[in-house]
């Protein structure tokens, strides 16, 4: 069986990394996978094992303000691109990751089956804007899918109740919760036991700056604490400037992009996450199964259902000790950097600091984030995948 990931680039995101999971664990069972790509020179940080192919189209120019890509103003001639390559490779199943490239997906279907993934809570990404993202596009061209594919309950409903999507369509499968040998054993830890680790690219949605200001109230409670930031991105400038404002650069440490994340996730204390908005989020699971406690807002997407809390976006809640972890309220809107803490903010912190200094409850979720990533095993996921693929293998014989 022939199969395509179509996705716009291959960095160090969520969305890739699942994708080279799904075409990685398809090469290996002997299919032929091919990863058709945009045309764009961002460094492709996820190795893969199929094939990889420049089809030439132009994705929207990447927006570094947001960290999406703009729409795209030759949509149909992407798609006639697009399909000349699936015709080429005689694809069998072609799944989409990334907003516009489903829509190429879907506009470029011939015989194949086509399965498009969400990787966000669209209704709350207030950076897509223009005519691809109205309620009525958006309805149109996803129920084209055969099969779409959604990481959470929250996201499945919000595209059922907001854009009229097809339940029958859509099919819930969540990211994988990996766990990371060490790439460099016995390398020395620098950052003492009461470390903070967030990890993802540094952009407006993740709103590092939201978790670097927590930590300026951490770090008065605690003088010891450190603050480890994973992940590459257009905020970084601005997020070091912050550090600076708050007097705490010298404890915050920016890592960067790196294949060693399961030696910063096996020495750190705790994982922190404040979002406006997660689909799935890759980062959390993976954290989770190594053991690490969880503190996270409450935003619109999976945080709540993963650490098993009400997944209400009311900033007026208090801390939730949840069963598999700390939910805090949910943190939105712009900031200035001489503006005072607000108390979602100073709540994000407290919740850091219990892990940090009670280590009752520190043993307590290091154990339930086990369990918690038990339910996202690697074969668990991909199970799931099967049903998909394999429904389609059924067809061609």
């Amino acid at each position: 069986m022939n199969i395509a990931i179509l996705i716009p680039e291959l960095g160090g995101g969520g969305a890739e990394r699942v994708a080279q999971i799904v075409g990685n664990h398809y090469f290996e069972r002997g299919e032929k996978v091919y990863y058709f790509l945009a045309d764009n020179t961002t460094q492709q940080e996820y190795p893969v094992k199929g094939q990889v192919i420049n089809t030439g189209i132009k994705g929207g120019s990447w927006d570094d303000s947001t960290g999406y890509y703009k729409a795209m103003g030759t949509l149909i001639k992407s798609s006639l691109i697009m399909r000349k390559f699936k015709w080429k490779y005689h694809i069998d199943v072609a799944i989409s990751f990334m907003e516009e490239f489903n829509y190429i997906n879907v506009l470029s279907k011939g015989r194949e089956k086509v399965v498009t993934r969400i990787c966000t809570v669209l209704s709350q990404q207030g950076d897509f804007k223009g005519p691809l993202y109205s309620k009525k596009m958006i309805n149109s061209l996803y129920n084209l899918s055969d099969i779409i594919i959604v990481m959470s309950n929250y996201v499945k409903e919000d595209m059922y109740k907001v854009y009229g999507i097809s339940l029958a369509k859509m099919y819930k499968i969540p990211n994988p919760a990996i766990r990371y040998a060490e790439i460099e054993p016995g390398k020395r830890w620098e950052y003492g036991d009461k470390s903070v680790i967030c990890i993802g690219r540094l952009m407006k949605v993740k709103q590092q700056e939201r978790i670097i200001r927590a930590f300026s109230y951490v770090k008065f409670h605690c003088v010891e604490a450190s603050l480890i930031i994973l992940g590459i991105g257009p905020n970084k400038k601005y997020l070091e400037n912050l550090c600076k404002k708050y007097g705490i650069e010298n404890s915050v440490h920016f890592i960067g992009f790196t294949n060693n994340t399961g030696f910063y996730l096996k020495n750190s204390r705790v994982f922190v996450m404040a979002s406006s908005v997660e689909g799935f989020p890759n980062s959390m699971v993976e954290a989770m199964a190594h053991g690490l406690p969880v503190v996270t807002t409450n935003c619109p997407g999976a945080c709540g259902e993963i650490v098993g809390g009400k997944n209400i976006q009311d900033t007026d809640l208090k801390i939730q000790y949840c069963k598999y972890g700390i939910l805090t309220p949910y943190i939105s809107g712009k900031i200035r950097a001489e503006e005072k803490l607000s108390e979602q903010e100073k709540q994000l912190g407290e919740g850091i600091l219990s892990i940090l200094n009670n280590d009752e409850l520190y043993d307590k979720y290091a154990k339930q984030s086990l369990k918690r990533a038990s339910m996202y095993r690697l074969e668990k996921v991909m199970m799931r995948w099967d049903k998909v693929v394999e429904s389609e293998r059924r067809n061609i014989k």
